[in-house]
C-alpha cells in the first residue's frame, strides 16, 4: 500500500512539476520544482515538494508517513514578499489551501489551510529554502468530522 501511496505522489510531482515548467521560480541559481522533507505533527514526516507557477503562487505537494498512516497532500499557496525584508535572501509570508487523503483503514479526506513564512537562500550557489507552517484541519470520515491544528518545519533543495 505504502509502495503504490508513494509512486501515486510522484506521478502527481511529475505532472504538476512539467505542467509549470514555464514557471518563474524566485530562487536564484535554481529552478520551479523543490525537493525536501517536511517533519510536523508528532511522528509524521516525509518528502515535499514545492513547484513555482509565478513569483507568489506555487504548489506544494507532500507525502507524510508516520503512526501508521500514509497521507497525500496538495497545497495551493500565495506568498506576500512586502512583509518582513531581511538583509539577505527573501523572506515570503504566505497562505494556502488544500486537502489530504488519509490511507489507513478507510480512505479520509481532510481541508486544510496553511499560513506561513519561508526563507530562501537567495544566492546562486545555495538554491534552498527553509519554512515553518501552521495548518488548521478539518477531516471527513464517515459522517464525522475532526478538526487539527498542527506545525510543519521543512526545507527543500530547488532543480
Amino acid at each position: 500500500m505504502k509502495k503504490s501511496v508513494l509512486f501515486l505522489g510522484l506521478i502527481v510531482a511529475m505532472g504538476l512539476s512539467s505542467w509549470a515548467e514555464a514557471g518563474e521560480s524566485p530562487i536564484l541559481g535554481g529552478g520551479n520544482f523543490g525537493l525536501g522533507l517536511e517533519v510536523g505533527d508528532p511522528g509524521v514526516w516525509g518528502p515535499v515538494g514545492m513547484i513555482w507557477i509565478d513569483r507568489e503562487n506555487s504548489f506544494q505537494p507532500a507525502l507524510k508517513l508516520g503512526n501508521g498512516t500514509a497521507l497525500l497532500q496538495l497545497d495551493y499557496l500565495w506568498h506576500d514578499y512586502s512583509l518582513i525584508k531581511p538583509s539577505k535572501g527573501m523572506l515570503p509570508f504566505y497562505l494556502g489551501v488544500g486537502g489530504d487523503v488519509n490511507f489507513q483503514n478507510t480512505v479520509t479526506l481532510g481541508a486544510r489551510g496553511l499560513v506561513g513564512i519561508d526563507y530562501l537562500f537567495n544566492q546562486e550557489n545555495v538554491p534552498v529554502d527553509i519554512y515553518v507552517q501552521v495548518v488548521p484541519e478539518l477531516w471527513f470520515n464517515s459522517g464525522a468530522t475532526a478538526f487539527y491544528v498542527y506545525g510543519n518545519l521543512g526545507s527543500r533543495y530547488y532543480f
